[in-house]
């Protein structure tokens, strides 16, 4: 029995340790490459949050990132068909998902809200929801969350697609994540319909962004880990302050309680321990 155990054990440890890692040399990584503020790419280069933390990550583990754009709807399948070696991309850890994916996290936590006209007075609280035309994303959480009835919801490929129906009249809101919807206030504020997060309005759940991985990759999975806590607590504040200066300036002196992760949560909500 004592032999069987031995055996068993290091059957185990030798799995874990000869695993062959999918994080070496260029590390091919799908993204959401038009969500100012978290990954924008624009004359041929990578911006936001979501760039810094990959190219931190790969500092720290030793692969170069590369992003390609994916939408909502695809994130499970570009794993599961090898297109992709991680998903960062707004990418919110849910119980449907780690099904058939793995994820490291989270680098960022936020609840959801409403993107209207900076001049639109027409949604002041939970209740002016019903009956409006609201647009979101579809294959994302806000496209399932519990909206007021008589809601009528617009689902489409991408946030950038919604925002364009918002400053053209089409709409009356963006409904996401809150983060998320800052980036566009910061893109829009000297465009001619600039845009704002309707102060208070809230709906759908607290969403926890993670990365995503192709399930049983262990080791990659542990070493991803070990590089994100140290992110939130060396990086992840600059990086936000940075990239996001319109969520930064709506939560003054309260914006890190609000959407930095505690470091230990990736214990919680990693499908491994590092």
């Amino acid at each position: 029995m004592a032999a069987l155990l031995l055996i068993t054990v290091t059957a185990c440890v030798s799995d874990d340790k000869d695993e062959e890692s999918g994080l070496r040399d260029t590390v091919f990584i799908g993204g959401k490459t038009d969500q100012p503020g978290f990954n924008l790419h624009a004359a041929h280069t990578d911006r936001g949050l979501e760039v810094d933390l990959a190219n931190y990550l790969g500092g720290e583990i030793g692969f170069h990132p590369k992003f390609h754009d994916v939408i909502s709807a695809n994130r499970e399948q570009e794993l599961k068909e090898g297109s992709s070696a991680l998903i960062i991309a707004t990418y919110s850890i849910a119980p449907d998902r780690e099904r058939n994916v793995d994820f490291v996290g989270p680098y960022l936590v936020t609840g959801q809200g409403f993107l209207i006209r900076e001049d639109y007075q027409g949604l002041k609280t939970e209740k002016d929801v019903a009956g409006k035309e609201i647009c979101t994303v579809d294959g994302s959480t806000s496209a399932e969350a519990e909206l007021p009835r008589g809601t009528t919801r617009q689902k489409v490929a991408d946030y950038s697609t919604c925002v364009r129906k918002l400053q053209r009249g089409a709409i009356d809101a963006v409904f996401t994540d809150e983060a998320l919807l800052y980036g566009f206030v910061e893109q829009q504020k000297n465009s001619k319909v600039p845009l704002k997060v309707a102060p208070g309005v809230t709906a759908g759940q607290i969403n926890r962004y993670g990365i995503g991985l192709p399930k049983g990759h262990t080791a990659d999975c542990k070493s991803l880990v070990r590089a994100l806590r140290t992110y939130l607590t060396e990086e992840w504040a600059a990086d936000v302050q940075a990239q996001l200066p319109a969520l930064v300036h709506a939560y003054p002196g309260d914006w890190e309680n609000r959407f930095r992760p505690d470091p230990e949560d990736l214990d919680h909500y990693s499908s491994c321990n590092a």
